[in-house]
């Protein structure tokens, strides 16, 4: 049987391959993950085990492993495939292994956590020749950096289970509860007009100042929403475009608008308060949203992870954070998790990278954890 990569080299490997999809790119986003599909399915072939593809984008695909136990507790493991944009980066898919660090985009967000969770599965399937101690589903998600398609698509398409984990860089440490995303897009639309002669125009920036003022107001009430782990809800206007020219009255205007939300709060009440700020002034598109978890820590199968985790030398946790993971679709059908290898500080840099020795520890963690 053809070997299984360990776990720094499937990591460097991963990194070689560009999976960016998001803007501005370093190479094509044209489904960007399906050399990272050809990738880990040539790997599921040599070490025998079930495996499909499940289109969740047209063109784009999740890979789904599966090791099944029949009446063992039901786990689901999930890795993302996709990167933010290696613009930026002198270097980005070299994988380079320096001093005990690995770098390059996707290092720790999210090659070095799915490599690891990839390859504890199968050497310890191999090692056992038989199923491990839990009913497993691993799925290799697209698109978690932008719409979480992939997550929506398995939320659709797979039974319920007793564990989810999200492979995610958190230091190893048990992320249980995280914030949810609300993303749109307000326009506003004007006539165009020599500004030596502005009255005959109808500016657009200037229908959109009273707005981004009401906006403020409302980031002012939502703050007032507070968890006493994650803290407080929040908006930001984090974008803003309008106007061709200096000496032309703009007749269109645009601002984008992050919100995060707390998990008790429900997205569709958001989109509501947004739409009522804004009113009959402008448009408003959503973008994207996504939920907050927020999961009980009395699971069997999360204490046995934590004992692992302990066994290992670590503090399980448990921790909460402020970014959104595939788990956001994924809750409502069984409690979620985010853990994994590698510092959420270093995700998206310029000079991203994940210790080797982390990356083994989470290995070695999930193999003993999986074997039961």
């Amino acid at each position: 049987m053809t070997a299984i990569p360990d776990v720094i080299t499937m990591t460097r490997e991963l990194i070689k391959i560009p999976s960016e999809s998001s803007e501005p790119v370093a190479t094509s986003t044209g489904g960007p993950e399906v050399r990272i599909v050809e990738y880990l399915s040539q790997i599921c072939r040599a070490a025998g085990v079930e495996y499909y593809t499940m289109e969740a984008l047209p063109g784009r695909e999740n890979l789904v492993v599966r090791l099944p136990n029949p009446g063992a507790p039901r786990l689901l493991i999930v890795g993302h495939m996709d990167t933010v944009s290696g613009g930026g980066m002198q270097d980005p898919f070299s994988g380079d292994l320096r001093d005990g660090i690995i770098f390059g985009r996707g290092a720790c967000d999210d090659k070095g956590p799915l490599a690891a969770g990839f390859s504890a599965m199968l050497d310890l399937h191999r090692e056992l020749g038989v199923a491990p101690a839990y009913d497993i589903t691993f799925a290799t998600t697209i698109d978690e950096e932008c719409t979480m398609s992939g997550a929506k698509k398995l939320a659709e398409e797979l039974a319920d289970w007793d564990l989810c984990i999200a492979l995610e860089p958190t230091d190893l440490k048990i992320i249980r509860a995280h914030k949810g995303v609300y993303r749109c897009q307000i326009v506003t639309r004007g006539k165009a007009a020599h500004s030596s002669h502005p009255d005959q125009g109808i500016n657009a920036i200037s229908a959109m100042m009273p707005i981004i003022y009401d906006l403020e107001q409302l980031s002012a009430v939502l703050k007032k929403k507070s968890d006493p782990d994650l803290g407080r809800a929040s908006l930001a206007i984090t974008k803003i475009k309008g106007g061709d020219s200096l000496n032309t009255i703009p007749d269109y205007c645009e601002a984008g608008i992050d919100i995060r939300l707390l998990p008790d709060m429900q997205r569709e009440e958001v989109t509501e308060l947004v739409k009522k700020c804004v009113a009959d002034r402008g448009e408003v598109t959503e973008i994207y949203s996504c939920d907050g978890i927020d999961t009980k820590m009395d699971n069997a199968q999360i204490k046995s992870l934590m004992a692992s985790i302990r066994a290992g030398g670590n503090d399980p946790g448990p921790i909460t954070a402020s970014f959104a993971t595939d788990c956001s679709h994924l809750h409502h059908k069984g409690p979620c998790i985010v853990w994994g290898p590698g510092d959420i500080h270093q995700a998206h840099q310029t000079t991203e990278y994940i210790a080797v020795a982390q990356l083994e520890q989470a290995y070695h963690i999930l193999k003993n954890f999986l074997a039961g």
